[in-house]
Protein backbone atom coordinates (compact mmCIF):
# COMPACT_ATOMS: atom_id res chain seq x y z
CA UNK A 1 0.00 0.00 0.00
CA UNK A 2 2.77 2.30 0.66
CA UNK A 3 4.06 2.30 -2.43
CA UNK A 4 0.94 2.78 -4.37
CA UNK A 5 0.85 5.68 -6.51
CA UNK A 6 -2.63 5.57 -8.12
CA UNK A 7 -4.55 6.54 -9.97
CA UNK A 8 -7.55 5.04 -7.45
CA UNK A 9 -10.21 3.31 -9.27
CA UNK A 10 -11.94 -0.25 -9.65
CA UNK A 11 -10.06 -3.02 -11.65
CA UNK A 12 -12.33 -2.15 -14.55
CA UNK A 13 -10.91 1.26 -14.61
CA UNK A 14 -14.03 3.01 -12.51
CA UNK A 15 -12.61 6.16 -10.98
CA UNK A 16 -12.88 5.71 -7.11
CA UNK A 17 -12.86 9.02 -4.47
CA UNK A 18 -10.25 8.16 -2.35
CA UNK A 19 -10.59 10.63 1.01
CA UNK A 20 -8.55 10.48 4.09
CA UNK A 21 -9.76 9.83 7.78
CA UNK A 22 -8.24 12.20 9.79
CA UNK A 23 -8.30 14.14 13.21
CA UNK A 24 -6.28 16.94 13.58
CA UNK A 25 -3.84 19.42 11.27
CA UNK A 26 -1.19 16.65 11.76
CA UNK A 27 -3.35 13.67 10.03
CA UNK A 28 -4.31 16.55 7.13
CA UNK A 29 -0.47 17.06 6.93
CA UNK A 30 -0.24 12.98 6.41
CA UNK A 31 -2.96 13.23 4.12
CA UNK A 32 -1.84 15.73 1.85
CA UNK A 33 1.33 13.68 1.49
CA UNK A 34 -0.61 10.61 0.43
CA UNK A 35 -2.71 9.52 -2.46
CA UNK A 36 -5.94 11.11 -0.82
CA UNK A 37 -7.91 13.44 -2.73
CA UNK A 38 -8.81 14.94 0.13
CA UNK A 39 -10.95 14.80 3.51
CA UNK A 40 -13.65 12.11 4.01
CA UNK A 41 -14.01 12.27 7.61
CA UNK A 42 -12.79 15.27 10.03
CA UNK A 43 -13.34 13.34 13.48
CA UNK A 44 -13.06 16.96 14.94
CA UNK A 45 -13.81 15.49 18.93
CA UNK A 46 -10.38 13.78 18.47
CA UNK A 47 -8.74 17.46 18.63
CA UNK A 48 -10.27 18.09 21.83
CA UNK A 49 -9.95 14.98 24.01
CA UNK A 50 -7.34 16.92 26.16
CA UNK A 51 -9.27 19.76 26.15
CA UNK A 52 -10.89 21.17 29.47
CA UNK A 53 -12.82 23.86 28.23
CA UNK A 54 -14.76 24.71 24.61
CA UNK A 55 -12.14 26.28 22.49
CA UNK A 56 -13.39 29.51 21.52
CA UNK A 57 -15.23 30.16 17.59
CA UNK A 58 -11.53 32.00 16.72
CA UNK A 59 -9.92 28.62 18.18
CA UNK A 60 -11.81 26.34 16.37
CA UNK A 61 -11.73 28.17 13.20
CA UNK A 62 -8.05 28.47 12.81
CA UNK A 63 -8.35 24.63 13.50
CA UNK A 64 -10.45 23.96 10.85
CA UNK A 65 -8.60 26.27 8.33
CA UNK A 66 -5.32 24.38 8.74
CA UNK A 67 -7.32 21.41 7.51
CA UNK A 68 -9.05 23.24 4.33
CA UNK A 69 -5.65 24.78 3.39
CA UNK A 70 -4.42 21.19 3.05
CA UNK A 71 -6.82 20.32 0.29
CA UNK A 72 -7.79 23.64 -1.44
CA UNK A 73 -10.28 22.48 -3.76
CA UNK A 74 -10.68 19.08 -2.90
CA UNK A 75 -13.83 17.87 -1.18
CA UNK A 76 -13.96 17.77 2.95
CA UNK A 77 -16.28 16.69 5.19
CA UNK A 78 -16.17 18.01 8.78
CA UNK A 79 -18.16 15.58 11.32
CA UNK A 80 -19.52 17.49 13.90
CA UNK A 81 -18.50 16.13 17.88
CA UNK A 82 -18.90 13.04 18.70
CA UNK A 83 -17.73 13.30 21.81
CA UNK A 84 -18.73 10.46 24.83
CA UNK A 85 -18.24 6.60 25.14
CA UNK A 86 -14.59 6.28 23.51
CA UNK A 87 -13.95 9.73 23.38
CA UNK A 88 -14.72 11.75 26.06
CA UNK A 89 -14.08 15.41 25.46
CA UNK A 90 -14.62 17.22 29.15
CA UNK A 91 -16.83 19.78 27.63
CA UNK A 92 -18.99 18.05 25.47
CA UNK A 93 -19.69 14.50 27.30
CA UNK A 94 -22.31 13.89 29.33
CA UNK A 95 -21.21 12.50 32.97
CA UNK A 96 -22.43 8.84 33.86
CA UNK A 97 -23.90 8.36 30.82
CA UNK A 98 -26.22 5.23 31.21
CA UNK A 99 -25.88 4.41 27.94
CA UNK A 100 -22.14 5.21 26.50
CA UNK A 101 -22.23 3.94 23.29
CA UNK A 102 -25.78 4.43 21.50
CA UNK A 103 -26.92 7.55 24.27
CA UNK A 104 -26.68 11.06 24.17
CA UNK A 105 -23.56 11.74 22.39
CA UNK A 106 -22.93 13.38 19.10
CA UNK A 107 -26.05 15.55 17.94
CA UNK A 108 -28.07 14.56 20.79
CA UNK A 109 -25.59 16.64 23.20
CA UNK A 110 -27.30 19.68 20.96
CA UNK A 111 -30.75 18.89 23.67
CA UNK A 112 -28.08 20.07 26.33
CA UNK A 113 -26.18 22.57 24.65
CA UNK A 114 -27.68 23.77 21.31
CA UNK A 115 -25.21 26.66 21.55
CA UNK A 116 -22.23 24.00 21.47
CA UNK A 117 -23.22 22.81 17.93
CA UNK A 118 -24.11 26.36 16.52
CA UNK A 119 -20.78 27.72 17.59
CA UNK A 120 -18.64 24.57 16.07
CA UNK A 121 -20.95 24.63 12.78
CA UNK A 122 -20.41 28.75 12.40
CA UNK A 123 -16.41 28.18 13.09
CA UNK A 124 -16.61 25.50 10.43
CA UNK A 125 -18.37 27.80 7.87
CA UNK A 126 -15.98 30.51 8.54
CA UNK A 127 -12.92 28.21 7.96
CA UNK A 128 -14.30 27.12 4.79
CA UNK A 129 -14.97 30.66 3.06
CA UNK A 130 -11.65 30.82 1.11
CA UNK A 131 -11.91 26.92 0.64
CA UNK A 132 -13.37 26.74 -3.12
CA UNK A 133 -13.75 23.01 -2.81
CA UNK A 134 -16.94 20.44 -2.18
CA UNK A 135 -17.49 21.77 1.68
CA UNK A 136 -19.99 19.46 4.15
CA UNK A 137 -20.73 19.45 8.00
CA UNK A 138 -21.57 16.20 9.11
CA UNK A 139 -23.79 14.70 12.13
CA UNK A 140 -23.12 11.78 14.04
CA UNK A 141 -25.81 10.12 16.21
CA UNK A 142 -28.87 11.13 14.50
CA UNK A 143 -31.86 8.80 14.77
CA UNK A 144 -34.82 10.40 13.37
CA UNK A 145 -35.70 12.11 10.18
CA UNK A 146 -37.08 15.41 12.14
CA UNK A 147 -33.16 15.57 13.70
CA UNK A 148 -31.87 14.80 10.16
CA UNK A 149 -33.93 17.37 8.71
CA UNK A 150 -33.32 19.68 11.42
CA UNK A 151 -30.05 20.03 11.44
CA UNK A 152 -29.78 19.62 7.35
CA UNK A 153 -31.73 22.75 7.75
CA UNK A 154 -28.58 24.58 10.04
CA UNK A 155 -26.10 23.61 7.54
CA UNK A 156 -27.74 24.62 4.73
CA UNK A 157 -28.97 28.09 5.77
CA UNK A 158 -25.33 28.54 5.90
CA UNK A 159 -24.30 27.42 2.27
CA UNK A 160 -22.78 24.44 3.11
CA UNK A 161 -23.73 20.83 2.04
CA UNK A 162 -25.08 18.75 5.02
CA UNK A 163 -25.09 14.61 6.02
CA UNK A 164 -25.45 12.57 8.34
CA UNK A 165 -23.46 9.33 9.45
CA UNK A 166 -26.05 6.44 9.26
CA UNK A 167 -24.51 4.25 12.50
CA UNK A 168 -27.70 4.48 14.68
CA UNK A 169 -30.20 1.28 14.10
CA UNK A 170 -33.02 3.21 14.06
CA UNK A 171 -31.14 5.94 11.62
CA UNK A 172 -30.18 2.19 9.26
CA UNK A 173 -34.08 0.86 9.49
CA UNK A 174 -35.39 4.45 8.45
CA UNK A 175 -32.49 5.13 5.44
CA UNK A 176 -35.25 5.37 2.89
CA UNK A 177 -36.71 7.83 4.72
Amino acid sequence: AREWTGPAQTKDEHPVELLANIQDRAGAERAEASQAAGIGLFRTELSFLNTPTEPSIDEQTDLYRSVFGRFPGAKIVVRTLDAGSDKPVAFASVPNEENPALGVRGLRTSGIDEGLLTRQIDAIVTASVEHDGPNWIMAPMVSTVSEARWFAGLIRERGLKAGIMIEVPSAAIMIDK
